[in-house]
């Protein structure tokens, strides 16, 4: 994991890669606090910039106009973790049992890629992806299962 210097510099490349998404680079700046010269500031891995990061909320109001939680999940990353967005969404008691075919269905795919994988005593990268991806999945619908819970509990129906 990466620390100190390095990892700045990554938290920098991801608040780039996102106010790279809002163009002009006005809107970016009429949607938070600091002005355009602090965003390119935060964004610059130019040297006399290398301590000036973006404070969070400056961060939360570039992900929300984006809608992509770029430098989220890179601080997760550097935290040895991963973010799961949660739906936000109105639910009914049904759709438990729909998440929970579909958790099923998930398991089922994520079983296969690892007897697949392991069937030569190897796993090699590609069979090391597949398997990846099927654990997100899963994730995924774990992440929509509590959502729906949660979601059951406020009575957004």
């Amino acid at each position: 994991m990466p620390k100190g210097a390095a990892a700045g510099r990554m938290l920098k490349e991801a608040f780039h890669d996102l106010i790279d998404e809002i163009r002009p680079l006005k809107v970016a700046a009429d949607n938070c606090r600091v002005g355009v010269s602090t965003l390119h500031r935060y964004a610059s891995l130019e040297r006399e910039d290398a301590e000036c990061h973006a404070a969070l909320d400056v961060v939360a109001a570039m992900e929300r106009v984006t809608g992509e939680p770029l430098v989220t999940r890179k601080l997760c990353e550097l935290s040895n973790g991963m973010f799961m967005p949660l739906p936000n969404i109105g639910a009914k008691p049904g759709d438990l049992l729909a998440l929970l075919a579909a958790k099923a269905k998930e398991s089922g795919e994520l079983t296969a890629a690892i007897c697949a994988a392991v069937a030569d005593s190897n796993v090699d990268a590609d069979e090391g992806a597949a398997i990846t991806r099927e654990i997100d999945h899963l994730i995924a619908v774990a992440a929509a299962m509590r959502a729906t819970v949660q979601s059951l509990l406020r009575g957004d129906q």
